[in-house]
């Protein structure tokens, strides 16, 4: 969908898009902040239907530029979790602790002495998890109410279409699709 018809509408979609409140982006459009009108203005069907858009082309825009700057870099999935999983390994063993004379401690075994960086540990583990999908940023994506109107073959169509345009790959969507749902009554009598 283009631009909206009237520049102050399209300025309010754009800083609504951007992460702007309701009365920032309503000031941005050139209006004078009243609460119900700012609301009003805001959640309008042209309005909320353009900020959407927006989400998504920025969310297209930047898988495409990942995309270009890892061909050009020539980085590949396994070149990264290779390099990733060896940064890990190396923080849970650690480094080499030192006495003051610069020689390196041992155990009474004779083993030499390590210092772990958990920290930089969980770092790296909290990025595995991201690479490897089991962290998932949340976004809302349409307008309050809109899937409770759906038949299950249009809500799982719909579903399908957002987790595409927020980028995850087949894979995921389809062992979500899949995936066994638990009540929390199967959950407390585990």
């Amino acid at each position: 969908m283009p631009a909206l018809r009237k520049p102050s509408h399209e300025i309010v979609a754009q800083a609504l898009a951007s992460g702007k409140t309701q009365a920032d982006a309503y000031r941005a459009g050139g209006y004078a902040f009243q609460p119900a009108n700012a609301h009003r203005s805001c959640t309008s069907r042209a309005i909320a239907h353009r900020v959407q858009e927006i989400i998504a082309e920025c969310v297209a825009q930047e898988s495409r530029v990942r995309d270009l700057a890892i061909e050009k870099t020539a980085l590949t999935d396994s070149w990264i979790i290779i390099r990733l999983r060896h940064t890990i390994d190396m923080a849970i063993r650690g480094l080499p602790v030192y006495d003051k004379h610069g020689r390196q401690l041992t155990n009474l075994d004779g083993s030499p002495i390590f210092r772990p960086n958990l920290a930089q540990a969980n770092s790296g583990l909290r990025l595995a998890a991201q690479i490897q999908g089991m962290l998932v940023k949340r976004h809302e994506i349409g307008e309050p109410g809109q899937f409770t109107r759906m038949m299950d073959q249009e809500l799982e169509f719909s579903l399908i279409e957002a987790w595409k345009a927020l980028g995850f790959c087949e894979k995921i969507i389809q062992e979500a699709l899949t995936a066994k749902v638990i009540t929390k009554d199967q959950h407390d009598s585990r």
